[in-house]
C-alpha cells in the first residue's frame, strides 16, 4: 500500500483516523462523477451563447479539479505514504479510489488486531507464565480444530477446492495444506433464528492474511457508513463466492508470500434477489433475504452435496449457468446482516504461481 511506517508506525493507527480518511475518499468520489457530468457536455456549435457555456463549464471543471487536488493532499497528510521521490498520484480515478478504500478496510482491520495483541487478557485462566501463543489465541475468542486430514470432511474440502477452482484462474493452482474448525464465541446463537430459512450454503470467503486477527474475533463486518459506495458492485454487505478461485483473489498473495486463508461460513441466503449486472442495494425488496449475482458459470448443481442439517456445499465442477447475458463471470453472494454468516472452517493454501 506504500504506507510510510515511519511517519505512521501500525500501532499509532485510530479508528477516527481512519474513518476521516474514508470521507476524505468519498468527497473525492463526489468531486468525480461531478467532474464526470462536466467533461460529457460536449457541443459543435461554435455560437457565442455556447462559447460562454463552454468556458463557464471549463472553469468548473477546474475548480473541481483543484477540489480534486485538495482531497489528495488530505488523504496523504492524514495517511502518510512513501512513494520515493515520485510525487504522490492525484486521486482523480475510480480505481485508484477502490484501492485506497482497500487500503482502508486493511488499516481497519490491522488497528482491531493490534488493540486485540495490546489488551489485557480477560480469561479466568490466564497465568502469569502463560505461553504468548495461548493468550492471544484466547484473546480471539475463538475455538479452533484442526480437522483430521484422513477424514471425509477434510476429503469433501478438498474435493470443493480442486473442483471450483475456475478456468479464468489460471495463474496459480491452489495447495489445501490444513483445515481448521472454527467456532466463534456467541455466533451459533446469533445464527439460530436465521438456522429455519431454505437456502443455507457453505461458501468461500477469501481476505489477506494482515486481516484474519480481527475476521476472528470480530466476525466478518459491513463497510461502515463512511466508506464511499464505490467498489462495492451490489452495495454493502459480506460478499461469498462458490468458486473457490474468485474468493483466493481477494488473499492478495504474491511468488514470495504464497501462503493464505479462507473461510467457509455456513451462509442463510433465504430468498435470493437476483442480479445479472451490477446494482447498488441499500435494502432488499421485501421477502428477499440475500442477493445474488447470477455469473455465466456455477458448480455443477447436480454434484451439490448435502450435509446432515441440510446445509448445501456447491462443490461440482464448473458449468455453464446458461445465464449468457450476465455481467458476471461467477456467481456473488450477499448479505446484509452479518448474523446469517456461521463460520464453520478456516483453510490454509498455498498458490503455486505458474
Amino acid at each position: 500500500f506504500q504506507i510510510d511506517l515511519k511517519k505512521m508506525p501500525l500501532g499509532k493507527i485510530s479508528k477516527r483516523q481512519i474513518a476521516q480518511a474514508y470521507k476524505i475518499l468519498g468527497d473525492a468520489l463526489d468531486m468525480l462523477k461531478l467532474l464526470d457530468t462536466k467533461q460529457e457536455f460536449k457541443t459543435e456549435d461554435d455560437s457565442d451563447a455556447k462559447g460562454d457555456i463552454k468556458m463557464e463549464d471549463a472553469r468548473s471543471a477546474a475548480g473541481i479539479k483543484a477540489q480534486l487536488l485538495d482531497c489528495s493532499n488530505r488523504f496523504y497528510t492524514l495517511i502518510p505514504h512513501d512513494f520515493g521521490m515520485k510525487a504522490p498520484p492525484l486521486l482523480d480515478n475510480e480505481d485508484l479510489l477502490k484501492s485506497k478504500i482497500s487500503m482502508l478496510e486493511s488499516l481497519s482491520e490491522i488497528e482491531l488486531a493490534y488493540n486485540l495483541l495490546k489488551s489485557e487478557d480477560d480469561g479466568e485462566e490466564t497465568k502469569k507464565d502463560d505461553d504468548p501463543i495461548d493468550k492471544h489465541y484466547r484473546k480471539l475468542k475463538t475455538k479452533i480444530e484442526v480437522v483430521d486430514k484422513k477424514s471425509e470432511e477434510f476429503e469433501m474440502l478438498r474435493t470443493y477446492v480442486k473442483n471450483t477452482h475456475a478456468a479464468t484462474h489460471s495463474s496459480y493452482t491452489l495447495d489445501l495444506e490444513h483445515v481448521f474448525k472454527v467456532d466463534r464465541q456467541g455466533e451459533k446463537k446469533r445464527y439460530k433464528p436465521f438456522k429455519q430459512l431454505p437456502n443455507r450454503q457453505l461458501l468461500w470467503h477469501g481476505s489477506r492474511l494482515t486481516n484474519w486477527a480481527g475476521i476472528l474475533s470480530q466476525g466478518l463486518r459491513i463497510a461502515p457508513p463512511e466508506a464511499p459506495v464505490t467498489g462495492y458492485m451490489f452495495g454493502k454487505g459480506v460478499y461469498f463466492a462458490d468458486m473457490v478461485s474468485k474468493s483466493a483473489n481477494y488473499c492478495c498473495t504474491n511468488r514470495t508470500n504464497n501462503t493464505a486463508l479462507l473461510m467457509l461460513g455456513e451462509v442463510a441466503l433465504g430468498n435470493m434477489y437476483e442480479r445479472k449486472a451490477a446494482e447498488y442495494v441499500e435494502k432488499l425488496p421485501k421477502g428477499k433475504h440475500s442477493c445474488k449475482g447470477l455469473g455465466r458459470t456455477q458448480p455443477d448443481p447436480a454434484e451439490n452435496k448435502i450435509l446432515e442439517d441440510g446445509t448445501i456445499v456447491p462443490l461440482g465442477k464448473g458449468v455453464s449457468s446458461e445465464i449468457n447475458d450476465s455481467s458476471l463471470l461467477y456467481n456473488e453472494y450477499i448479505v446484509y446482516d452479518v448474523a446469517q454468516i456461521n463460520a464453520k472452517y478456516l483453510l490454509r493454501v498455498k498458490f503455486n504461481y505458474n
